[in-house]
C-alpha cells in the first residue's frame, strides 16, 4: 500500500520564536509553507487512494488518515474529495500551460501548425507523466474540463463554429459537443495503452478529425 511520509499537521499554535512574532513576512512565509505541505499531502494521499479505487469510493476520512493530516486541517481548504480532485486538476492546467508557454522550435504560426503544435505539447506532457494523468482523466468530475482541454488543443478555433446553410441554429453547438467529448475520449483511450503512439501521431489524427467538421478548414 503506498503510503504518503508522516508529517504532524495538528492544528495547534505554531511554535515560532519570539524574532518570527516580530517580522510578520517571516511569520506568513512560515504559514505559506504550511499550507503548502498540508495540500501536498492532501493531494499526494488522494492520488495513492485513487491507484485503488475510484473517487465515488474515497471519503474524506480515509484521505485525512492516509495522509495523516486532521479532517479540520482538510475542510479548511476544500469541502470534498472533489474539491480536492479539482485542485489536482488546476496545478496540471497550471503545468500544461507552462508548456504551452514554452520556445517554438518552428517559426510557422498558421491556426492549423498552432494547434498541432499544442497538441503535441499536451500528448507530451500526458506520455512523461502518465499516471498522474490517467489519474485525472479516469476520474474525471468537472464537467468543463473536457472543453478546456480542446480550448488548449484549438487555441480557440473551434469554440466559435460559423453558422453553415442548411444546419439549424444548434448545429453548431451539437458538433462542438462531438469535437469535444470524442476528442476527450480519444485521449483517454491513448492515456489508457500500455504501449501509446507517438504524441505527434495522436496530434496529426486529432486534427485531421476536428477539421472534418469545421466548415471553414484551418490554413
Amino acid at each position: 500500500m503506498i503510503r504518503v511520509s508522516k508529517v504532524d499537521l495538528t492544528m495547534t499554535e505554531p511554535n515560532f520564536s519570539s524574532d518570527d512574532t516580530k517580522n510578520p513576512s517571516k511569520y506568513s512565509t512560515k504559514e505559506n509553507q504550511r499550507v503548502r505541505m498540508s495540500k501536498r499531502l492532501l493531494r499526494d494521499s488522494l492520488t495513492a487512494l485513487l491507484y485503488e479505487k475510484s473517487i465515488q469510493k474515497i471519503s474524506v476520512r480515509e484521505i485525512c488518515d492516509r495522509a495523516e493530516v486532521n479532517r479540520t486541517t482538510f475542510y479548511k481548504y476544500y469541502g470534498s474529495q472533489y474539491d480536492l480532485l479539482e485542485d489536482m486538476e488546476r496545478e496540471v492546467m497550471t503545468l500544461i500551460d507552462g508548456y504551452l508557454a514554452g520556445p517554438e522550435e518552428s517559426p510557422e504560426t498558421g491556426p492549423r501548425h498552432i494547434s498541432v503544435r499544442n497538441i503535441v505539447k499536451i500528448m507530451t506532457f500526458a506520455d512523461e507523466q502518465p499516471e498522474l494523468c490517467r489519474i485525472l482523466v479516469n476520474n474525471n468530475v468537472d464537467p468543463e474540463f473536457p472543453a478546456k482541454l480542446v480550448k488548449w488543443l484549438s487555441t480557440g478555433q473551434f469554440l466559435s463554429l460559423p453558422q453553415v446553410p442548411g444546419h439549424t441554429e444548434n448545429d453548431p453547438e451539437y458538433i462542438f459537443s462531438f469535437l469535444v467529448n470524442g476528442s476527450f475520449s480519444l485521449i483517454k483511450s491513448w492515456l489508457n495503452k500500455e504501449k501509446r503512439d507517438p504524441p505527434e501521431r495522436i496530434a496529426g489524427l486529432l486534427t485531421d478529425m476536428m477539421e472534418r467538421f469545421i466548415p471553414a478548414p484551418l490554413q
